[in-house]
């Protein structure tokens, strides 16, 4: 059986109480003098009224709470004219008992005439009907609020899921080229090789510590490219050069993860990889205003501008996690000039 709020008992007793301070007051204004028996049977009238709409909720909790509002109030048409009657019954049989077992109690009442009981009942009518008005509207508006809540909760779930998906392709990703290269050396520099190890290691335990996080911290997305660059520096030795220039008062910043390791990735990849000479990498992480900061990472351009194509995957990847997290309020812009890439993030403080 479900609880009854607290909320709710308080509503129907002020409504109901209410009610029956109104009557008190109009039958005091009309000259009649307020005895223990008219006073008792108006409280008592409140008590049915009461318990009425109490079954009208019952009757809405079990029956009509998935029903349209329409549906719902063409079933009240009906059913308040019935407890309405069902109301002026109770009462009225009530005062045939009384007028029967204690006839001093009922000695100076007056009997009700046919139109009185007619007054009456639909009085009842009103006060049943703005009882379901009330209760109604406040049902369906909590309704429709719990209805807004469980979809932006659906969303925020399909959003997590969303960024949890990218975020294992963009892990994959990595951990292949890392795994890659490692091959490539193993039989060139076992000890170079086990360095690399233990560099991936450090870094693969960082990324699954922080698992299923929605934004990282730039102190952490540091540590993971500076990782990734010992790495990649293994493989291609005095070829990468690479410099990081950050403001450290951005280092408790937040980030999708991975965002700046993708960008020194891809300019790895597509620019210094594809260079006789190699090239230098430079990272520069700084304030724009008190809203907002940005990445910036610069490299030199492929030897080829074909090398420039490739499939796109991880910036498409960044930009989708950046507006996953950040909405309109971040952006990625990638610029390829002739002498520089550049590809730049900015994001909100």
């Amino acid at each position: 059986m479900e609880k009854l709020s607290t909320q709710y008992i308080r509503a129907q007793v002020l409504f109901w109480s209410a009610y029956l301070i109104l009557n008190l007051l109009f039958m005091r204004l009309w000259g009649a003098h307020l005895t223990p028996f008219l006073i008792g049977m108006f409280f008592g009238l409140s008590v049915v009224l009461g318990l009425i709409s109490h079954g009208f909720r019952y009757l809405y909790k079990t029956y009509a709470k998935n029903r349209s509002l329409l549906n719902i109030s063409l079933h009240l048409i009906w059913l308040i004219p019935v407890a309405a009657l069902l109301a002026q019954i109770i009462v009225s049989g009530s005062m045939f008992l009384m007028a029967e077992f204690t006839p001093k109690i009922m000695s100076g009442a007056q009997p009700v005439s046919t139109g009185g009981l007619l007054g009456f009942t639909i009085n009842y009518c009103i006060l049943i009907g703005l009882w379901c008005t009330i209760y109604l509207l406040r049902a369906e508006f909590q309704k429709r609020r719990n209805s807004e809540i469980a979809h932006w909760q659906l969303q925020a779930q399909l959003k997590e899921n969303e960024l949890q998906f990218l975020r294992s392709q963009i892990n994959s990703h990595f951990l292949f080229n890392a795994i890659n290269n490692l091959r490539a050396m193993v039989r060139e520099d076992a000890e170079r090789t086990r360095t690399g190890l233990t560099d991936l290691s450090i870094l693969l335990r960082g990324l699954l510590q922080n698992d299923g996080q929605q934004l990282v911290t730039l102190r952490d997305e540091l540590e993971w490219v500076r990782g990734y660059l010992a790495l990649e520096a293994l493989q291609f030795e005095d070829r990468l050069q690479f410099t990081i220039n950050v403001d450290e008062t951005l280092l408790t910043a937040k980030l999708p993860p991975m965002i700046l390791q993708t960008l020194v990735e891809n300019a790895i990849k597509h620019g210094i990889a594809a260079r006789r000479a190699g090239g230098a990498l430079q990272i520069d992480i700084a304030r724009v205003n008190d809203e907002s900061w940005q990445i910036k990472v610069q490299n030199p351009p492929a030897e080829f501008q074909t090398s420039h194509q490739g499939n796109k995957i991880g910036v498409r990847n960044a930009r989708e996690r950046l507006q996953l997290a950040f909405g309109e309020k971040a952006y990625l812009d990638l610029v390829i000039g002739t002498d520089i890439v550049t590809a730049k993030v900015e994001m909100p403080l």
